[in-house]
């Protein structure tokens, strides 16, 4: 097979029952080159068996322990064969022409290429809270995603990632804000399009929505103390009470308030189910509060 014009890593934990989609959805591109698709599992479900039955022309790549997204990415660059690489999460489901517009931005002399995300639990209050919540700064609107401080949903030339190095491995979450920043202090050329588009299937339930923002919370934290990410909970030589009042008050407040300012100016029809969703909203904001909360008790004591 001839070398791939773009790679697609996929991250799976757990996956067996909701990597189809994502996987259908990138069988399904109409790109007019080769490219592949390299899964990184590392879950005890199966899907590593299960792949290789029923989509033979992916490429796994096997971990016997967990990987948290961090090594999980850096094992599938490392495995991939393309000269620009894309992620797609397993559960999410790529535009027909998410592959082709990707590739075209980053011939147009782009090292990273950023796109959107897209609703895809649309009629679930507890799934477009979530959306709302974690991806208001890439609705899809090219004012706001080439407005994002540090940009996310990125693919990138392999040249830019050898520069930049490997995304970290520290954390549970955000390695993607932290290798982004890298990006951008590097002096790349970043190049956003709103019509590239994945849906995201948000969690629907209430109580895995809450953990999984608590999740973030941690991540967060994890960031910021071992990072220097910039945020508002705060840096580490914050004094405790102020801490604990920026982690419990002011973060919250300022993020909702910017995901609504963000939703009013990419997507106003929105607006009035953001408010209507605020209490599911808020919920998720207390609970990442709370993660930030808890995983700098445990680093402090």
């Amino acid at each position: 097979m001839s070398d791939p014009a773009i790679s697609v890593v996929v991250c799976a934990y757990q996956s067996r029952d909701r990597i189809d989609i994502a996987l259908r959805s990138l069988a399904a591109q109409d790109l007019g080159e080769p490219y592949e698709v390299v899964v990184v599992d590392s879950g005890t479900d199966g899907c590593a068996d299960y792949l290789e039955a029923a989509h033979p022309g992916v490429r796994v790549v096997r971990s016997g322990t967990r990987l948290h997204p961090g090594p999980a990415r850096n094992r599938g660059v490392a495995a991939a064969r393309g000269e620009v690489i894309a992620f797609l999460p397993d559960d999410g489901v790529a535009r027909a022409d998410w592959l082709r517009r990707r590739l075209a931005k980053h011939r147009q002399g782009f090292d990273a290429v950023g796109g959107a995300i897209t609703n895809g639990t649309p009629r679930h209050p507890v799934g477009t809270a979530g959306y709302l919540l974690e991806y208001s700064a890439l609705l899809p609107s090219d004012e706001l995603l080439s407005e994002q401080p540090l940009p996310h949903c990125l693919s990138y030339t392999r040249a830019l990632l050898e520069a930049v190095g490997p995304f970290p491995e520290d954390t549970e979450t955000g390695e993607d804000t932290l290798l982004n920043r890298r990006v951008v202090e590097h002096g790349a050329r970043i190049g956003f399009d709103a019509r590239i588009q994945l849906a995201h299937r948000n969690l629907t339930r209430l109580v895995p929505y809450l953990r999984h923002q608590y999740e973030h919370g941690r991540g967060l934290m994890q960031c910021v103390d071992r990072h220097d990410l910039a945020s508002p909970v705060g840096s580490p030589g914050t004094p405790a009470p102020v801490r604990a009042w920026r982690i419990a008050a002011v973060y919250p407040g300022l993020r909702w308030r910017n995901c609504l300012r963000r939703v009013r100016r990419g997507r106003p029809e929105l607006t009035a189910r953001y408010l209507v969703l605020s209490p599911l909203i808020w919920a998720g904001l207390w609970a990442t509060a709370l993660g930030a909360w808890h995983e700098w008790r445990r680093t402090a004591a």
